[in-house]
Order: structure tokens, then C-alpha cells, then sequence
């Protein structure tokens, strides 16, 4: 794991650090025209954060090794004593337990950064105003 420490000590001030960015990033931008600039904005906005915080949690996963079968014991004997798998079975369970936190972040991260923003854009072009853009493109490529 590149992070050791604790996972929430880690990854809410990232949190909270790319929710400033964007939330800034959303203010210094020019002001939208019309609601379909404004979803796109948003969309854009949120991809961006999701992306930050999907690398944040990217780096977050334990490392392949301790995942994988190099360094387990083949064999009984090859356990010297209780303290040894106690060892094995803390280390593997410290692994599982921070993948089950980052996927389960990355899945809410997901569901209500990036698909609210795509709601948003597709509920705007489903009104008076994406039909009216829709026959505008429509009309500049039939043309």
C-alpha cells in the first residue's frame, strides 16, 4: 500500500480538498447562458473530481503482493509458530480490509458524482431546450 496509515486519515482530507478545488474551479468559470451550459459545466466539473478521487483511491489498494501467493506458506511446516500465522492472517486481513473500503468509496464516488452529472445533462437536453439545440445541429448538418 502506498498509504500505510489510517484510510480515513488519508483519503477525507483528499475529500475534502478536491470538494474545495471544484467547488472553486465551478465559481471562477464565467457564468453559464442557459441550462444546458450549466449541466455541461457541471459534468465537466464532476468527471474531473471523480477522476482526482478515483487516482486517490487507485493509490490506496494494497499492493499486489501481499495479495498474491508469493510469501505465503505451502506447506504446515513452514509456519514456525502461532505468532508467524498470526502474522500471515493479520496482514491479509489489513489488505482485504482496505480493498473493501476503497471499492466501496469508488462505487459511491461514482453512482452520485458522475451519474448525477449526467442526469443533470440528460434532463436538460430532454426539455424545450435540448430539442431546440438538437434541431439547431440538425439543421447545421443538413445544411
Amino acid at each position: 500500500m502506498l498509504f500505510e496509515s489510517d484510510f480515513y486519515g488519508i483519503f477525507l482530507p483528499g475529500l475534502i480538498a478536491v470538494a474545495i478545488i471544484m467547488i472553486g474551479y465551478y465559481f471562477w468559470q464565467s457564468k453559464p447562458k442557459n441550462e444546458l451550459e450549466r449541466a455541461i459545466l457541471l459534468l465537466k466539473v464532476n468527471t474531473i473530481a471523480v477522476g482526482l478521487l478515483s487516482i486517490l483511491l487507485w493509490f490506496m489498494l494494497p499492493s499486489t503482493p501481499s495479495l498474491s501467493t508469493f510469501g505465503f506458506p505451502e506447506t504446515v511446516k513452514e509456519i514456525q509458530s502461532n505468532e508467524q500465522l498470526l502474522s500471515y492472517l493479520q496482514e491479509y486481513n489489513q489488505a482485504i480490509v482496505r480493498t473493501t473500503r476503497v471499492v466501496h468509496w469508488f462505487i459511491f464516488i461514482f453512482v452520485w458524482g458522475f451519474l448525477a452529472a449526467v442526469y443533470s445533462v440528460i434532463k436538460v437536453l430532454s426539455g424545450k431546450e435540448g430539442k431546440e439545440y438538437f434541431k439547431n445541429v440538425k439543421e447545421k448538418f443538413s445544411a
